[in-house]
């Protein structure tokens, strides 16, 4: 075996260039040399094997002369084609369609009812009439009046002797343009009431009246559309005179503007001057007031808001406790701490306006000639937390803490000494130093065309003792339910309590009356309601309580409030 594949290899060399070939070949030859080892009891045979590698193979070349198709020979059409080119004219008749584009419905446009009229009349002969007329749809102006009228014929205490009634009567009207709008109105007000406090043990007085009528003119002018730069501009002047041959003229102009200084940036500038005349037989008194409050809003970083300034006061009042400039810082923080939560935070100061005005429209038994001051708040700091849940509840809670100078009160004219007791009824204006604490939170919830409902509760506390008539807690209910677009209830519950004032001390026959002491005046609840039964859009009837519970409880000592009232009337749109 061993020969023959010598022999094979020698004689077959083309056969060793494939590699496949060569593996095979030396495989059997392995094997045959196994096998000749065994069969020779392990003699091998010495062996040469020639490999030759770069032996070419030649072939001959391919012969590519092919023989070409010969082309088909064509076969005569007969008939002939022949082409004959003419040219054609066509005129065809005018053609109009008449095409009718598809319009769409415009929309309707809800009818608006520009003027109002309520009327009723309930217990204690108390008419009530309300009434506004405007003109309708305009992009340029909007004007109208207004009437108001309410007035009982008796009260809580003999009567006629009691009672009260208000008038009011304003025109108005706005001007707009691509750049201004510009407003004005005019109104003329009489509120009037009688002095029916009621003293223990001594009958009423004689009843006299005290009323209040006020004239005014106001107008402002502001940019239309918003922009970079927003400003307002308004001046006004009121007139006041009272049954105490007491008048006051007010005269007022005022500026806002803010400037929108990149994405993040607002310059805020306001400002207002007050010139206040005020007459009272042998009292006469010019005061001024003049305020600047700029201030910078930013954000320093996320989620913070920054808004810091000073406010200015410049005055003259003569109450000799009060510097004539006054500077405090203004410094407004809110951040958020998440998507519902934002923390609030406000440390402020500023002189609060006080005038006749503004001290009739509390406590309409004024006497004549009461003290007339500007109340300085030196230090104003409030700061809590408020937020929105579901987009429905709305919540805010926190605390504020004050420093006063010159807080005014109501104080009863007691006086002692013998037999000096009918004038304890009316009232004067006292001021004292005091810081204020107030704890606050308020809490509301607003279904839309369904319930609504707002609670805030607020506790005060004091540090002077000569507070009067000024209630340590406060609570405020209101609400309102629309049941099927029908019906609509609304609601409203009032309760403070913790005031205290001044009153007689005990009477002696010899001596008089010993001198004033503090007394508590009784917790006041007050519960009111009314239902409106909507016959359409234009009309409706309603039914109002007010006093629900019947409490005769006193707001100012000496004056209880009327008990359980009951109206019932008619409102219509037209």
């Amino acid at each position: 075996m061993t020969r023959y594949l010598k022999y094979f290899f020698v004689n077959h060399p083309t056969y060793l260039v494939n590699t496949g070939r060569l593996v095979a070949l030396v495989f059997l030859l392995g094997l045959s040399s196994f096998a000749n080892a065994q069969g020779d009891q392990g003699e091998i045979e010495k062996v040469e094997v020639v490999i030759e590698k770069d032996r070419k193979i030649s072939l001959p070349q391919a012969v590519r002369n092919f023989d070409k198709v010969p082309p088909r020979p064509a076969e005569p059409i007969k008939p002939e084609i022949t082409y004959n080119f003419k040219n054609i004219n066509f005129t065809g008749s005018d053609y109009n369609p008449s095409i009718r584009p598809l319009k769409l419905k415009s929309e309707t446009i809800d009818k608006i009812y520009g003027n109002y009229i309520s009327a009723g009349y309930g217990n204690y002969a108390s008419p009530y009439l309300e009434g506004y007329v405007t003109n309708k749809r305009d992009k340029n102006k909007f004007y109208g009046a207004k009437l108001y009228h309410q007035s009982y014929g008796s009260g809580p205490v003999e009567d006629k002797k009691s009672a009260s009634g208000a008038t009011e009567l304003k025109l108005f009207g706005k001007a707009m343009s691509r750049t201004v709008v510009v407003s004005g109105s005019t109104d003329f007000e009489s509120r009037s009431a009688k002095f029916y406090g009621a003293l223990s043990g001594l009958p009423i007085s004689d009843g006299s009246n005290q009323s209040y009528t006020t004239l005014g003119l106001a107008g402002d002018i502001s940019n239309a559309k918003p922009s970079d730069f927003n400003y307002n501009l308004s001046a006004g002047v009121s007139y006041l005179k009272d049954d105490r041959s007491s008048n006051e003229t007010v005269v007022g102009f005022g500026f806002k503007g803010a400037y929108k200084a990149g994405d993040d940036k607002l310059i805020k500038l306001e400002s207002d001057y007050f010139l206040m005349s005020r007459n009272a037989g042998d009292l006469s008194q010019t005061r001024h007031l003049f305020r600047v409050k700029p201030s910078y809003t930013f954000f320093p970083i996320e989620n913070l808001t920054l808004q810091v300034g000073i406010n200015a006061a410049f005055q003259n009042d003569t109450l000799g406790t009060v510097k004539s400039v006054n500077i405090y810082p203004h410094i407004a923080a809110q951040y958020e701490l998440n998507s519902i939560v934002k923390a609030f935070a406000v440390l402020t100061g500023d002189m609060d306006r006080v005038s006749l005005h503004s001290l009739s429209r509390e406590n309409m038994w004024l006497d004549k000639g009461v003290a007339v001051n500007n109340t300085n708040k030196t230090f104003d700091f409030s700061g809590g937390l408020q937020g929105k849940l579901s987009g429905k509840i709305a919540f805010q809670i926190g605390i504020g803490l004050s420093n006063l100078n010159g807080l005014y009160s109501f104080e009863n004219e007691v006086f002692t000494g013998f037999n000096t007791t009918k004038f304890a009824e009316r009232f004067k204006v006292s001021y004292t130093d005091t810081k204020r604490t107030n704890f606050f939170a308020e809490v509301g919830y607003s279904s839309p065309k369904a319930f609504k409902i707002l609670v805030r509760g607020d506790y005060f506390g004091y540090t002077s003792d000569r507070v009067w008539h000024r209630p340590t807690y406060k609570l405020n209910l209101v609400s309102s339910y629309n049941l099927v677009n029908k019906i609509l209830l609304d609601a409203d519950l009032f309760v403070q309590g913790g005031m205290k004032a001044l009153t007689l001390g005990a009477f002696d026959a010899g001596f008089g009356y010993a001198p004033p002491i503090i007394t508590d005046i009784k917790s006041a609840t007050d519960l009111n309601l009314k239902v409106s039964y909507l016959f359409s859009d234009q009309f409706s009837v309603f039914i109002k309580g007010n006093n629900i519970l019947n409490n005769q409880y006193q707001q100012y000592l000496y004056y209880p409030v009327r008990g359980l009232q009951v109206m019932v009337g008619l409102s219509w749109s037209f």
